[in-house]
């Protein structure tokens, strides 16, 4: 099927850091589309430009999909990808012995064919397939929301304890923070390209048939509704009806209204004021 007979509806904005580490993949001519959400190393790397590790990770991966042949598997795709990250690191001086020192990024990228869809997932970034009937299935998951809700818990007895200002509750939370980083690609905790061969273990992918297949979403985390993470588990079904209500870019800035009512993440507990966003939806 001809990208003619589908359409497609994506939404880029940077949240409440400096820097967007959010990237979005359209590879039109191979079909290959995606989201990739860069994190920035515990100890704030930035190159001679200002660029955070987050960055470079995640615009890194979605330069290896935006030059990828419609023949490439997307998990050798990924695995060269992540095998350059380690190679800039180390030419970086960075010490890759030490995961919190790592550039790491989260994604969620998948290819188009007559047929089917193939995909490949680390992290949280999320994929999801509607179908006619309205069935909706979740194809990835959301392996980071265990540690997350550990870190917003803290965030919470950070504020309980007289943290006040966003530099006091880092300090009190980044020791979880850190914790949390050693356990990318273990078994303990999850997938991420972050240059470690580990990767190739926990590296998640698949492959749908298009069978009655209506519409694809691809989203970064911060597209997430807030408050329905708070315990650990995600309502994706809110998210993706508002989405199907609203349209993906008129969403993301309800989200974004509702981050600013809520500065200090006092009614809709999260770990930043507002993240970034990056999705994808194809109408099939």
């Amino acid at each position: 099927m001809e990208s003619s007979a589908w359409s497609m509806e994506t939404c880029v904005f940077r949240g409440s850091n400096e820097i967007n580490e959010d990237v979005l993949i359209v590879n039109s001519k191979n079909r290959i589309f995606g989201v990739v959400d860069g994190a920035t190393s515990v100890n704030a790397y930035r190159d001679e430009k200002g660029k955070t590790g987050g960055y470079l990770a995640a615009n890194l991966l979605a330069s290896f999909f935006t030059d990828a042949q419609d023949s490439e598997n997307l998990v050798d795709v990924v695995q060269k990808a992540n095998r350059e990250l380690r190679s800039r690191m180390i030419n970086s001086n960075v010490d890759v012995s030490n995961k919190k020192n790592l550039w790491s990024a989260a994604f969620a990228v998948f290819r188009i064919s007559d047929t089917r869809i193939e995909y490949v997932q680390a992290g949280d970034c999320m994929l999801f397939a509607k179908y006619d009937d309205g069935t909706v299935r979740a194809l990835t998951h959301d392996q980071v929301a265990h540690l997350d809700f550990i870190t917003i818990s803290k965030r919470e007895e950070a504020k309980k304890n007289g943290c006040v200002t966003r530099e006091e509750i880092f300090q009190y939370i980044l020791p979880t923070v850190s914790g949390n980083r050693q356990k990318a690609n273990t078994l303990q905790g999850y997938s991420v390209m972050n240059g470690e061969p580990e990767l190739d273990c926990f590296l998640e992918s698949g492959i749908i048939n298009r069978a009655c297949l209506k519409r694809l979403y691809a989203v970064t985390d911060g597209l997430f509704y807030p408050g329905t993470r708070a315990d650990g588990k995600m309502d994706w079904n809110h998210m993706l009806s508002r989405i199907d209500e609203t349209g993906l870019e008129a969403y993301a800035e309800q989200l974004i209204l509702l981050e600013e009512s809520d500065p200090q993440c006092n009614v809709y507990p999260r770990i930043k004021r507002s993240d970034d966003k990056t999705g994808i939806v194809i109408d099939f």
